[in-house]
């Protein structure tokens, strides 16, 4: 993997160079367009628009045997949600290596409607089955809510169930199936862009709306990702024995639910082009989100047990992480109501 310098371009611009060789072989001249995906928090995936390269529904990829697998998958997982309808990895210099095959066949199994057409030594081809509508659009929706609120409402019994790597493997599932089910829908809400019937199936009249329904759908992805992270924690320390204090769970119910409400309505009140929250909600989502939680933080401070102590202290942490997430998921619903009357 090649390492490049950023270098600051007037007072708030940062460039990178892009390799000789790959200018080269893409036709790139001064002035033409290149296109960016973001792809997770630290990767940036970059295209050039020339038909020798990729085309909007293909795309091709040389690569060398010592490519990180990670690398493969990063690729492949930016092509699908960008709308690749068929990829193409070409190991150009020898055969594949086994991790990188085990990886991308993990990765087309985590992609809704794609299959491997090809698998040689050297060549791994893959194509999309699964055509957009608003109908498949909703039901991911729908189910990629409801396994947001389901993985939320776990984090009382994480903490206070001895069961806990049971309930730790049943999060690690529902994270496989909501990075699924994200990966899907933003799919179709990208390909919306470039298609106006398409767009109007899915009941989002501008590409304002495409934007907003992303974010809302990356925060819940990335909150599912902290439910996660918490049963990580519990799981690390499970030695430490459940937490049994009646006034820390039922103030962690209370709150809990109180997200899951919030979630809920946002959600279905962004995409039906009516948010339902009160006035005062949007106060309720910054009061959530810098609560100081009274009853964890005095548990923690007089837990005797280092690691059960280390462990609240995390856990509270991810928790406001997911009240901040559900703050923005309800300003952008909010903001889109107002903006539609």
């Amino acid at each position: 993997m090649e390492k490049r310098k950023a270098h600051r371009v007037g007072r708030s611009s940062t460039a990178v160079t892009l390799p000789y060789e790959w200018v080269l072989r893409n036709g790139i001249s001064p002035g033409d367009e290149l296109q960016l995906l973001e792809s997770g928090s630290d990767t940036l995936i970059l295209t050039s628009s020339k038909d020798n390269a990729i085309t909007n529904n293909k795309k091709s990829f040389d690569v060398h045997s010592n490519t990180p697998a990670e690398h493969l998958e990063r690729l492949l997982i930016g092509t699908y949600i960008v709308g690749a309808n068929d990829v193409l990895f070409n190991c150009t210099d020898a055969p594949f290596s086994a991790s990188q095959l085990e990886v991308l066949n993990e990765s087309v199994g985590r992609l809704t409607g794609f299959l491997v057409t090809e698998q040689t030594s050297q060549l791994f081809s893959i194509h999309n089955y699964l055509e957009p509508t608003g109908t498949l659009f909703s039901e991911h929706l729908n189910q990629l809510l409801s396994t947001t609120i389901r993985m939320v409402k776990m984090v009382p019994n994480l903490l206070s169930n001895s069961k806990t790597s049971e309930l730790c493997r049943v999060i690690s599932t529902l994270g496989n199936q909501s990075d699924m089910l994200y990966y899907l829908i933003v799919r179709i809400l990208l390909k919306s862009l470039s298609n106006r019937k398409l767009m109007a199936d899915l009941g989002i009249d501008s590409p304002q709306e495409v934007v907003g329904g992303r974010l809302i759908t990356k925060s819940l992805e990335e909150i599912c990702d902290r439910i996660e992270s918490i049963g990580s924690l519990v799981e690390e320390s499970d030695n430490g024995g459940p937490v049994d204090n009646e006034e820390l769970n039922e103030h962690l119910n209370k709150k809990i639910n109180h997200i899951c409400e919030l979630i809920n309505v946002s959600v279905e009140g962004y995409f039906s082009g009516s948010v339902l929250l009160p006035n005062s909600a949007l106060q309720e989502l910054y009061d959530l989100e810098r609560s100081k939680d009274k009853p964890l933080l005095a548990y923690i401070k007089n837990e005797k047990n280092a690691e059960v102590s280390r462990m609240l202290t995390g856990v509270r942490s991810l928790v406001q992480e997911v009240g901040r997430l559900t703050r923005a998921i309800g300003e952008v619903a909010m903001n889109n109501s107002l903006r539609r009357t």
